[in-house]
Formats: C-alpha cells, structure tokens, sequence
C-alpha cells in the first residue's frame, strides 16, 4: 500500500502517534513501488513456502507520470557555464529521467521517486551535480551600480534623506520613538514657546481632552515621552523621533461649507489651502543620563549641549549641507547654552541644554539636552565624491586667538579657512577658554596643512600660518595669543 505524505503527516502530529512507518511515508515513498513489492513478495512465498498465484486485485490509480520542458539555456545562465545538449541527456539519463530533445529545449519525463525536480533551479543542481562543481568558473557576481544624488533643494528625495537620518541616530545609540502629534495648550505655553512656534491648530473632536491640540513643536511630544522612561525605571535616555509638526497662520480665514456637487472654483480653493497649518518635517532628539554608559570598564560621560549640538551639526552635515553655529536664546532651552545652526542665512536648528525650569517642571534629570532640526528647510547636496588620496605628509599647526565673547567660534573657523587658502585640509577647534579676561575669550584651532606633490617647506608653512591669522584679525578682529 501507499499513502498520502502530507496526510500521514499532519494526521501523526493531530494524533500524536508516531511510528515507523508514519516517519517513512512523512519523508515520501516511491508509489510505484506497492506493485514492485507485491510481486517480490508473491515470488518468494511460491518459491520457499509453496504458495499457488490466484490473482490480484487493487484499488486506486497511479498518477500519470509528469512531463516537464526544461530549457538548457536557462540551466547555462544559471550555473554561468555552457554545457552541451550530450552532457544534458546523459545527466537526464543517470538520474532516471527519459528525454526527447528539440536544439536546447528538452521534454523531460520525470520519474515517479524524484518528486523533487520541478524547475530549473532543480535541474540545473543535478546537471552541476553530476558533472562536477569544479567544471563551473569561479567568478565574482558583477552589480550594476546606478548613482543617484540625494535631489535638489526644490525637490528633495524626503524618504531616502529619513532614512539616512534615522540610520545614522541609531547608530550613535539612539532609538527611534512614534508619538501621536497631539499635545496640550498648557505645555506650549510652559515650555516656554511663543509667536508663530506657539500658534497651533485645536481639534473638533480630539482623542483625548488632554491633548486638544496640534503640536507646533516635536519636543511637545518627545520631552515627556522621555519622562515615562526616566519614571519607569529607564535611567539613561537617549531618544529621537522624525515626523510632522503644525503651525497656524497669523490669520485663519474663514470658510463655508462647499458643496461637492461640482468642482470649487478657484477662489473656493484658494481659501481652503490658506488655511491648512504649515507642516514642516521636524527631527528632535532628548538624551538625559549618561552619554557613555559607565561599566566594569570604568566611570561613563553625562550628555552635554556639546553632544546636543554636534549631533544636529552632524546630520545637517550628513544631508549635505556645511553648517554655522551661533549663540542663541530660545526656549526650551537655557539661554547661556543654546546654539543655532543656520545653512546659510537661514536658522535649520537649534540644540543645547534644557532650561532648569522646564527640567524642575517635567520632573527630567539635571542638565538634559535636546537638539531639533527642521529638515525640509536643509536644501538637497550634492553627490559626496572622494578626493584624491594624500601622499605627502601633512604640517601641523596649532593656533591659539582672543577674540571679543560675541565673536562665535565659526566666524573665527571661517576667516582661518579662507586665509590659509588651497593648502588648507583641515581645521579642528580644539580648544575654548572663557576665563581669558572680561568680555574676551579664547579659541584655539588645529591647521593641518598638505601639498598634493610635494611636502611643503617651512617657509610656505609659515606664510600659510600667518596670511590665515591675519585674514582673521582682520574680520573678526581676532589677537594671537601669547
């Protein structure tokens, strides 16, 4: 007898009962083998125990035997080898199959105990297999590469820059939060927003009574998701979230109920569009505790508005666009530690550290953070391409300028870069020193230096050095430092 594999199955797994014969008829037996035992049984009881043949009888069909078209060239394009139509039949030959050739295609009669061959993909491991894998060249698989820029500042490939965002934040440690855009009037005003930040949309009928209005900022939404971490037992937070904010024009007209009967006019639209809130898209981040976890491995490092600011820096820079950061005073944040990252003449972020009175208010660790960019203001860069490899050692050059408290240290940055001019790879700030005297402070820059034929003299170092001082003395009115 013969019986089904996939029933034999599942009946044994039904009725938990697993026997020999069940575990052989899971893996499947040949059906056309019922009547090759019978007759081998049959013989041997006549032979040995002097049986006398009557008859048979049986009951069921075996299934027609299959017939498969199998295209030697597709098998080619698989295995990356061209092998012939006399090494495709005698391959079909030795694993039972019987065949009839037409050029490359092959109808194949698949034998009743090689369920397995069924595509190509099968008949091409048993041509491999049969002939041998070390017939088959070695080579590596070539990709077609198609190199796209990141789009233009008019239309930006949004998704693709989100998720370049997204990406880069969790690596640094950072995990990703959703949070429903809705917030409360209450909290805008504590938190310090005002003017156009502070104008948000009520709702008709909100999800909660809580929360009846649009949140005009992303901070609204991740500040206290952040403190139902830190309250349930999450000490160190390092948080972010991506997604809509909305702010209400200065003056919302009024519109009517418009019948949808037939296309509003173009008045009737114009009106309607006036009053939907502009809805940038807005990445904001919150770490409170521990930038770098403490451990066996020794004492971790608090997050400061340092680390606030160079991870708004870091994905302005990441989106392609060179940024400058100055001082500000906007809340939430304190306004001795706040910094404004603008992309040329416009304001794109703000980061820094949290003000003590929103920190005391919402219950959050002292000196927390927070950074948020608006990313639709940062324009589409262009395709980062690499420079050429250097060659010539580089010259390091360590400069220390007081300038006035008001002079930010990118002005300073800048002024140095376009002094020292085409021999200029790189400059750090390495240093910031307030305490230098009153209303005066002091930057200190690292200058490396490089030729891309020749290793630079020390009379060339020199000149560099001093053309990028004075190009900054002149602009910022910046003092070398004795």
């Amino acid at each position: 007898a013969h019986f089904h594999s996939d029933l034999v199955a599942r009946n044994s797994r039904r009725h938990r009962l697993s026997t020999e014969a069940s575990r052989r008829f899971e893996r499947f037996v040949d059906p056309a083998m019922a009547e090759i035992a019978s007759m081998r049984a049959l013989e041997l009881l006549v032979q040995h125990a002097g049986a006398s043949y009557v008859g048979t009888s049986h009951d069921g069909e075996l299934g027609a035997a299959r017939s498969i078209e199998v295209d030697l060239r597709r098998l080619n394009a698989i295995l990356g080898r061209e092998y012939s139509s006399d090494e495709m039949s005698s391959m079909l030959e030795r694993i039972g199959c019987q065949s009839t050739a037409k050029g490359n295609l092959f109808t194949v009669v698949v034998p009743s105990w090689r369920p397995d061959l069924n595509t190509d993909a099968d008949f091409a491991e048993e041509l491999a297999r049969i002939h041998g894998y070390d017939v088959i060249p070695l080579r590596l698989p070539v990709a077609k590469a198609k190199v796209q820029s990141q789009g233009s500042a008019s239309e930006p490939d949004s998704r693709k820059r989100r998720r370049l965002v997204v990406d880069f934040l969790a690596s640094r440690g950072f995990a990703e939060t959703q949070n429903y855009p809705f917030t409360s009037q209450r909290l805008i005003e504590e938190l310090g927003f005002e003017g156009a930040r502070a104008r948000s949309f009520k709702i008709a009928n909100p999800l909660s009574d809580e929360f009846p209005v649009m949140r005009t900022h992303i901070l609204q939404s991740l500040l206290p998701t952040a403190v139902r971490n830190i309250n349930r037992g999450n000490g160190q937070v390092a948080i972010f979230e991506v997604g809509r904010i909305f702010r209400a024009p200065e003056k919302v007209a009024l519109t009517s109920l418009i019948a949808t009967g037939s296309r509003p006019s173009d008045e009737d639209v114009s009106v309607l569009l006036s009053a939907v809130p502009n809805q940038p898209t807005m990445l904001a981040g919150v770490i409170a505790g521990e930038m770098e976890k403490s451990g066996w491995w020794g004492r971790g490092r608090e997050g400061t508005w340092v680390d606030a600011v160079s991870m708004a820096a870091e994905v302005i820079g990441l989106l392609g666009s060179s940024v400058e950061i100055i001082s500000s005073d906007l809340a939430p944040w304190h306004p001795g530690r706040c910094a404004e990252l603008r992309v040329g003449n416009t304001a794109v972020a703000h980061a820094g550290e949290l003000h003590p009175r929103v920190i005391e208010l919402l219950g959050l660790p002292a000196r927390s953070v927070a950074f948020a960019v608006i990313l639709d203001l940062i324009p589409g860069g262009e395709l980062v391409k690499p420079g050429k490899l250097a060659t010539m050692p580089p010259a390091i050059q360590d400069v220390a300028l007081v300038v006035d408290a008001s002079v930010s240290a990118e002005q300073v940055r800048e002024a140095l870069k376009e002094g020292a001019g085409e021999l200029l790879e790189s400059i750090e700030l390495f240093d910031r020193y307030e305490k230098f005297a009153p209303g005066k402070i002091s930057l200190a820059f690292t200058l490396t230096l490089r030729a891309a034929d020749r290793t630079l003299t020390s009379t060339e170092i020199s000149e560099v050095r001093n053309r990028a001082i004075a190009t900054a003395a002149a602009q910022t009115g910046a003092e070398l430092r004795g």
